[in-house]
């Protein structure tokens, strides 16, 4: 029966649907029905059953599945056929069957009713979205019959099951909004379905969230109302900051199948990303610290994804292309991350958090597919998926799912509800044979594709295994009729079914099967690779071969290595190592490495090479110690050959080169230092070399080796020679080159033909270049900008914006091909795709003349996008500036009105200052001088005075062309001088002005070529003298300039001031002192004995007074010096923040000088101005100069008091504690009743005897915190009583819980116990931002603390405790007595420092290179609390713990490390030269493994890599910056590793500026640089990343010499700061046996004489402190060994020394050396 209602049908009579029948509609096949009989055949049919049900509908709800079979049956029909007319009857069936539904959906149609009403939607929607190319009048009506029946759904949807519609409604809005704009007669129908979705139910609280989640609506006036409805419920609460909108853009899942509903999302991304520059810079620096959390990378993931799924759908362009205009307004910015992508396989890890049972994560992975292939917009998609789910959910694995799952609250289980059956019959699969014939898979054509497209080929593949019968899981048969219909879903399985097959694998039969075929299928990806790259043609009899292997393509590649990938990730064994986990198959992981790296997938490639050469490593070590007998390799000739040269060796011999595939990668990842690991600066290959010089953007070796080396294919050489000189800036001689290149004819190749295009639209060649159609037709992307600016001048601008479009397309489907693994394959795409959008917002600008005020607003725009790009690689901000000035010379040209020439020509002057100022911080020297050439050719230089000038003569300083830059400088002087009166009125000139002379002065000073009074008075301050004289607002510039120019002067008599002081202490000036004494001596003598005056005392006197007066002017000279310095440092940090770090300078020169009354006037008289926050990172240090007695000069400690109490009133949160434990230095003796027995404990740090100074210090400190207590007493009271609650606890005696390893109630009768809300009292432990304004709000207080302690391990037990914040969460703090901690945190003070040097510098900042710090407070002398390191554990721990450290696991037949220290202990009285040799024979028998480390925690290879990266650089910055303050006793417990990043944190600061050396066993190394350390960072070693950022640390330390002596200085005379090495000290840290019996004795005589035999007195003290400066000094001039080196010299000599087996053999063994 066919159901047709006659188009003339009475309307009472009819049904509505009859209103969409015509007239000429032609009728079907008889029999057929009118609506309204099958009505009431329906209801007749019903009455006659005499069951209690009343219709039909109730009938079937019996059976809930039957409703699917229906609605498929009907889809199927419609699909089936080709006939609009027939497909519109179909649908007018559909539409009755609903109709009925939907009238008793209230009853849940017997638990269908959410799979119904999805099922509906989304058959509609695919309906609509698929649109004929013709409309005609049936496809309009059918249309409108589904919009009907889209309403009554959505209505019913509404009415009845309130929370059923909110999921799907953004796919809904989204298919409906382009509807209505292309369909003007269904257009009013569509809009009253959209107004009833939006306007009326945005009270219904479950579509209120919904609404205000979707994506804006098209800015037509038909959309107003809705548009308006939506912002203001999405901006109810006020408006949103770009990340809100980011983040709204991210919470909107999309259907994988309808990517077209995101469109009006992304046009509203980009203009929110085109407006708000400035915060997405704010969200940059934000993201720095923490670029996992960053919200543009995870935006730009999301952006390609959507453009994945858009590729395989109709209207894909236009998504593509918002894509691509989003990612153009992002541009290349810096994401300060390397890898993109985390968890690949999202399913999995959700899976494994869901549910532990293996099996049943399977049910949950399988069933969440079939639930996602349910809403398919294939028909036998959806039949496949439903006979699938029946009879997963009837085996008992499915039922069991279902209990487990069911209360988890997944809405997924309601979709799937009417598909369970009832609870008699469970479905058994019958159990494969495991004998079954394994044959099935033995066979090559299987498994690698032969010429059929990868679809074909992954289905038979997954059909065979299935059919194999080594699949066990019931589960995972049952999945075979859906990997029939759908690819990706065998795609998705084939992990599962092979890890199946091995888990059931007892014989290891199968095993050998699969790694034998896998293993050739990854081989044949390697020959395929290596064909596809040589330029060679290949042999005749291997023709057939290369076109077979072009089938392998890159899914099936991919699919494949996910298969590995999805096994490394598995456990094999209970006991098994992560080793073990990558060899479920056994694979040569080169060829898979080789594999991943031509799916662009280069971390996974990095890690498998990396397994490779482990494996190798371990075979060889068999070979090895199965051939004892041979002598072994000794450690000198391994170190010879470095790691990397041996294993290339080996690997060529699969045809493979290892330092190739690890050049290739490292190219890719753009990481700028792995490269030099693999051997890049080593090797005579000229393509290595090539590479390095690129890399380094040296352009005139490159230029060098490609013009010498033959070897290399021509279309390299040519495109090497066309790319160095186009980035040396040879422009003329690259067109000449590339002229001579068209004249020999060559083929010329598409990438060639790329280059030309690209050399010739920067150089603006419009006429010569005869365009080579290459066969694909499509053209490339420079050919498209060329012809894009070509259209621009000729205004065709039809055809301009059209190319543009097609360029945009272009370039975001070849980022979808490559995988998402690596930022940096992104960076030249995002570049490419910012110069598009600039270029197009630049077409208006043509269409008609332009205003200055529109080029202005352009060039401000263009300013905006490059702040964003500061830290980006010059070779993308350089594409990205050589178009804009492209686009000015074009504008230039075109333009014939004088005004608007003249505001192009000051912006393109503007402009090109600019890209020579980035070309120069690249070091890039030939591209300004280019940039001034331009320049001058625009502007005569006759007259006036600009800019630009100053630009060059800075560029020819940079050339180290001094006299020229000196000359320009000079000249422009002269100038500005002669218009003196013009530079008053100007204040751009005057900040020339300024900066000319200070720059002349600066340089002069350099060169010498000035004496320095001159350089002082005519240059330096008088360059001050112009800055100051500016009254008015100033500009930002003209501050910074003033600024700059105090600084340079305060540098200038500050040198001067230290080279007097320098000479007055030394040797020569003494000898000249003693001299004179004897000379006033003689006189004296001459004059007693009245010596009639002859010629000889007329001499001596004369010589006398002449050396006095030299002296006195001398000491004259050093008075002015210090008086300049200090006043002009005052002055810059008076006017601008970017120079605080010369606080420690000024701060030093006055404490040196407290006693000169001038400094100390001028402190009071300015100090008071200076910000008082500037001085928060020397308060340790001025506090402990505090006092009230009138020490030094006039009113110093005045000043400093008032200082200090100004500083503690500003900032009490960072202050009151230093100032507290100062006035509680001896609390300890107080709180705690000295019992005798406590006196036999070894204490770190003798007491102190309480000198005078104590005690004035004690008083002083007092009074402060009275001072702070009259205007906050709250506050003060509860930090005291923390203070005092804390030191009580510090103080409890462990010993009885010592054995104890649980947690320990905290005693009763501690006050810590009773501190509850503590509103004022910040956390102690953590770090407070400083907030410059002192408003300091939303701080975490305490709240309590948890009645509980742990106790650390450690000679004097500290107590861990909790402290519970005003947040809510508990932060743990490490409670420690009988410790003096102040050390500790001078220590990290000056980590803290070193931090803020290393982010100053952009080469360490873009390699995020800082030392971890952790928050010490010292409440006493002898106590203190700390933050613990939560989620860190020591890497003795990791790896030598006696139960499960990693050496045990992973290599059980060496010798313990307890064995080691044995060996080693039973050596320490012997020779040294016998104690290395028994040191050699422990290395042997011990070997590194710390590289798996990296390997157990972070299992995804791109996360592997990033946090190997993070731990190799952080010990290079740590142990550099650790040797530079003499930082010793780094064993293997006081260096902590976090858990989540991989990076090191130093604990335990206590021996430093080399004390260690002076230890009964003294220390021989700079660092720990042991063979584990060196193992984790992976197979290169210490060459490449580690060495690299070794000298960038260094380079900053070096150049920033002045701030860290100056900082060292204020520490090492720092009264209470206690650095130097005692006997106790030494004991407690080198504890021998031998020592017991003299510990007893020491301890027993009063332990501060000891202190006081120690440091006798003062004077050698200073000694001491002057030593340790000398040499601090000496390191950061480069001076080892008596000789200077340079940066890489000294890290080659420390890392050398470092590693060097005769010195660690030489080391205390509790140092663990073999470790």
């Amino acid at each position: 029966m066919t159901l047709h209602d006659p188009p003339n049908t009475k309307a009472e009579e009819g049904s509505h649907l009859s209103k969409y029948i015509r007239e000429l509609d032609p009728a079907p096949n008889p029999p057929h029905f009118p609506s309204y009989v099958i009505k009431a055949t329906l209801d007749h049919i019903s009455n006659c059953h005499k069951s209690k049900l009343k219709s039909l509908v109730a009938v079937l709800s019996k059976s809930p599945d039957s409703f699917q079979k229906i609605l498929l049956a009907l889809c199927k029909h419609a699909s089936d056929t080709n006939n609009i007319y027939k497909k519109h009857r179909v649908l007018t069936i559909y539409h009755f069957f609903v109709s009925l539904l939907l009238k008793e959906i209230k009853d849940g149609l017997g638990g269908a009713w959410a799979f119904v009403l999805r099922d509906v939607i989304y058959t509609l929607i695919h309906h609509i979205s698929s649109r004929p190319l013709i409309f005609r009048d049936v496809s309009t009506r059918s249309f409108s019959l589904c919009c009907d029946l889209l309403q009554r759904v959505c209505h019913t949807a509404v009415t009845c099951c309130n929370d059923a519609l909110e999921s799907h409604l953004h796919v809904i809005v989204g298919t409906l909004i382009p509807l209505a704009v292309d369909q003007p007669k269904i257009q009013p129908q569509v809009l009253g379905l959209l107004k009833y979705l939006v306007i009326d139910s945005k009270d219904n609280e479950y579509l209120y969230q919904a609404i205000k989640r979707l994506d804006p609506f098209p800015e037509y006036p038909a959309f107003k109302e809705l548009r308006t409805t939506q912002l203001e419920i999405k901006y109810s609460k006020g408006p949103y900051s770009l990340l809100e909108e980011i983040n709204r853009f991210l919470s909107v899942s999309v259907c994988d199948s309808l990517p077209l509903t995101r469109l009006e999302g992304l046009y509203d991304l980009r203009k929110q990303l085109e407006q708000y520059k400035d915060q997405m810079k704010d969200l940059l620096k934000i993201f720095q610290e923490k670029p996992e959390d960053s919200v543009m990378v995870k935006l730009v993931v999301s952006l390609l994804q959507l453009s994945k799924m858009a590729l395989n759908h109709a209207g894909e362009k236009a998504v593509l292309e918002a894509v691509g205009s989003c990612l153009g307004e992002i541009g290349p910015m810096d994401f300060s991350t390397i890898a993109l992508q985390h968890a690949e396989n999202a399913l999995d890890s959700k899976a494994l958090d869901l549910l532990e049972d293996k099996k049943l994560q399977w049910v949950f992975i399988m069933l969440t597919q079939i639930n996602t292939a349910l809403t398919d917009n294939c028909i036998d998609v959806r039949a496949a998926a439903v006979s699938c789910l029946k009879n997963i959910l009837a085996t008992n694995s499915g039922s069991e799912f279902w209990e487990v799952y069911k209360n988890k609250g997944d809405p997924m289980l309601i979709y799937l509800q009417p598909f369970r059956m009832s609870k008699k019959k469970v479905l058994a699969v019958p159990a494969n044979d495991s004998e079954a014939s394994s044959e099935t898979l033995d066979d090559t054509n299987l498994w690698i594709p032969l010429g059929e497209s990868h679809e074909t080929w992954i289905k038979n593949l997954t059909r065979s295994i299935l059919d194999s019968g080594g699949v066990q899981n019931e589960v995972l048969q049952l999945m075979k009729p859906l990997c029939e219909v759908k690819t990706d879903l065998s795609q998705t399985l084939l992990p599962y079914l092979i890890h199946d097959i091995l888990l059931h694998d007892s014989n290891e039969s199968w095993r050998n099967i699969l790694s034998v075929h896998v293993r050739k299928f990854f081989t044949a990806c390697c020959r395929f690779a290596s064909s596809s790259r040589s330029a060679t043609p290949p042999n005749s009899d291997s023709e057939q071969e290369s076109h077979v292997l072009r089938s392998l393509d890159k899914v099936s590649r991919r699919t494949m290595l996910a298969v590995i990938d999805y096994l490394r990730r598995q456990k094999r064994s209970v006991s098994g190592t992560v080793f073990d986990d990558s060899f479920w198959l056994d694979l040569n992981y080169l060829e898979v490495a080789v594999a991943a790296q031509s799916c662009a997938a280069h971390f996974t490639a990095l890690l498998y090479a990396e397994i490779y050469a482990d494996k190798i490593n371990i075979d060889k070590q068999q070979e090895r110690s199965s051939f004892k007998a041979a002598k072994s390799l000794t450690f000198e000739e391994e170190s010879e050959k470095s790691t990397i040269s041996i294993l290339n060796e080996k690997s060529k011999e699969t045809g493979i080169s290892l330092q190739d595939l690890l050049m290739d990668v490292y190219k890719s990842i753009g990481e700028p230092d792995s490269l030099y690991g693999c051997g890049g600066g080593r090797m005579l290959q000229p393509l290595a070399r090539i590479r390095t010089y690129e890399h380094e953007a040296v352009w005139d070796k490159a230029l060098l080796i490609y013009d010498l080396e033959a070897t290399l294919t021509p279309s390299t050489r040519q495109a090497g020679i066309i790319e160095a000189l186009q980035n040396f800036g040879l422009c003329h001689t690259l067109s000449i080159y590339l002229k001579g290149l068209e004249h020999k004819n060559t083929e010329w190749c598409a990438e060639l033909q790329e280059i030309r295009y690209q050399a010739a639209w920067r150089n603006m060649q419009w006429d010569n270049i005869s365009s080579v159609k290459n066969e694909t037709g499509g053209s490339g992307y420079h050919e498209s900008l060329y012809d894009a600016l070509q259209s621009l001048r000729d205004k065709e601008f039809s055809t301009f914006y059209d190319t543009l479009k097609v360029a945009r397309v272009n370039e975001v489907e070849e980022l979808c091909k490559g995988s998402l693994e690596s930022v940096y394959t992104l960076y030249p795409s995002l570049c490419r795709l910012q110069l598009i959008e600039e270029l197009e917002n630049i077409g208006l600008l043509f269409s008609r003349p332009a205003t200055t005020q529109q080029l202005n607003d352009i060039y401000l725009k263009w300013q905006r996008q490059s702040q964003l790009l500061e830290d980006s690689d010059f070779r993308f901000q350089e594409p990205i500036m050589a178009l804009r000035t492209v686009i000015l010379e074009v504008l230039l040209e075109k333009e014939n009105e004088n005004a608007r020439r003249e505001c192009i020509k000051d912006i393109l002057t503007k402009h090109l200052v600019e890209l020579s100022k980035l070309a120069r911080t690249a070091n890039n020297t030939q591209l300004p001088e280019r940039a001034m050439f331009q320049i001058k050719q625009h502007n005569p230089t006759q007259y006036g005075v600009s800019e630009w000038q100053l630009e060059e003569a800075q560029v020819f300083w940079a050339k180290k062309e001094e006299s020229l830059a000196l000359n320009i400088l000079k000249e422009l002087i002269k100038k500005l001088d002669a218009n003196w009166f013009q530079v008053e009125n100007d204040p751009h000139l005057k900040l020339m002005y300024t900066e000319c002379l200070r720059l002349c002065g600066t340089w002069l000073a350099e060169t010498r070529l000035e004496n320095p009074t001159v350089i002082m008075q005519k240059y330096l301050e008088k360059a001050v003298e112009i800055a100051a004289r500016h009254h008015g607002d100033s500009s930002d510039e003209l501050e910074k300039g003033k600024t700059k120019a105090f600084l340079s002067l305060a540098r200038f008599s500050d040198n001067q001031y230290q080279r007097i002081e320098n000479y007055m202490k030394s040797s020569e000036f003494e000898n000249k002192q003693a001299l004179l004494k004897k000379a006033k001596e003689e006189v004296g003598l001459l004059r007693e004995r009245r010596v009639e005056t002859n010629r000889y005392t007329v001499k001596v006197q004369r010589e006398l007074e002449l050396d006095e007066c030299a002296i006195h002017a001398l000491t004259e000279d050093r008075q002015r010096f210090l008086c300049k310095a200090v006043e002009n440092y005052i002055n810059c940090l008076l006017s601008g923040e970017e120079h605080d770090m010369w606080i420690f300078r000024l701060c030093s020169l006055w404490l040196e000088n407290s006693g000169v009354d001038r400094v100390n006037e001028m402190m009071k008289k300015n100090a008071e101005k200076i910000p008082s926050y500037k001085f928060l990172p020397l308060m340790y240090q001025l506090a402990a100069r505090m006092g009230t007695k009138m020490m030094g000069g006039l009113g110093f400690h005045e000043v400093l008091n008032n200082l200090m109490s100004r500083i503690s009133l500003d900032h009490p949160h960072h202050t009151l504690f230093i100032i507290l434990a100062l006035a509680n230095a001896n609390k300890d003796e107080l709180l705690t009743k000295t019992d005798a027995k406590r006196t036999n404990k070894l204490i770190k740090n003798a007491p102190k005897e309480i000198s005078q100074l104590d005690v004035d210090r004690m008083e002083a400190a007092g009074n402060i915190i009275n001072i702070i207590r009259k205007r906050r007493a709250p506050m003060v009271r509860d930090i005291e009583a923390l203070c005092d609650a804390y030191i009580t606890l510090a103080n409890v005696d462990a010993t009885p819980w010592k054995t104890k390893r649980g947690g320990i109630s905290i005693p009763d009768d501690q006050p810590i116990t009773k501190l509850k809300n503590l509103e004022d009292v910040v956390v102690p432990t953590m770090e407070i931002k400083v907030d410059p304004t002192g408003r300091y709000e939303n701080l975490v207080t305490v709240r309590s603390f948890k009645p509980e302690f742990h106790l650390a391990g450690g000679l004097n037990l500290p107590k861990i405790i909790n402290c519970v914040g005003s947040d809510g969460k508990e932060r743990r703090q490490l409670v420690k007595g009988r410790n003096d901690l102040r050390q500790d945190a001078v220590m990290q003070q000056v980590f803290q420092m070193c931090n803020t040097l290393l982010q100053q510098n952009t080469e360490t900042r873009k390699r995020k290179l800082t030392i971890r710090r952790y928050k010490v407070v010292p409440l006493s002398q002898k106590s203190g609390v700390l933050e613990w390191c939560s989620g860190t554990t020591p890497i003795g721990e990791f790896l030598v713990n006696a139960d499960k450290g990693a050496h045990r696991r992973y290599r059980p037949h060496d010798y313990s490390s307890f064995q080691c220290q044995k060996i080693m202990m039973d050596a320490q009285k012997k020779h040294s030269e016998e104690k290395y040799n028994i040191f050699m024979e422990l290395c042997d028998n011990f070997q590194p493994v710390f590289r798996y480390f990296c390997m157990e925690k972070f299992r995804d290879p791109a996360v592997w890599f990033e946090k190997r990266l993070a731990y190799t650089r952080s010990v290079a910055t740590s142990s550099i910056v650790g040797y530079i303050l003499g930082l010793g006793d780094r064993h293997v417990q006081n260096i902590l590793i976090d858990e989540q990043t991989a990076e090191l944190v130093h604990i335990d600061l206590g021996v430093a500026f080399e004390q260690g050396k002076i230890l009964p066993t003294p220390e021989t190394v700079p660092f720990r640089l042991t063979r584990d350390i060196v193992d984790g960072m992976g197979i290169t070693g210490v060459e490449g990343v580690f060495r690299r950022c070794c000298e960038k640390t260094m380079a900053v330390m070096r150049n920033s010499q002045e701030a860290l002596l100056t900082i060292v200085e204020v520490l090492l005379y720092d009264p209470l700061f206690d650095w130097t090495m005692n006997p106790l000290k030494a004991l407690y840290l080198q504890q021998r046996p031998e020592d017991e019996a003299d510990m007893s004795s020491t301890l027993s005589a009063d332990p501060r004489a000891c202190k006081r035999k120690a440091s006798s007195d003062d004077k050698s003290f200073n000694k001491v402190a002057e030593r340790v400066l000398m040499r601090l000094q000496e390191k950061l001039k480069g001076v080892e060994e008596g000789t200077v080196l340079s940066v890489g010299g000294q890290v080659n000599l420390l890392i050398q020394q470092a590693m060097d087996p005769k010195n660690l053999s030489q080391l205390f063994p509790g140092w663990k050396p073999w470790v």
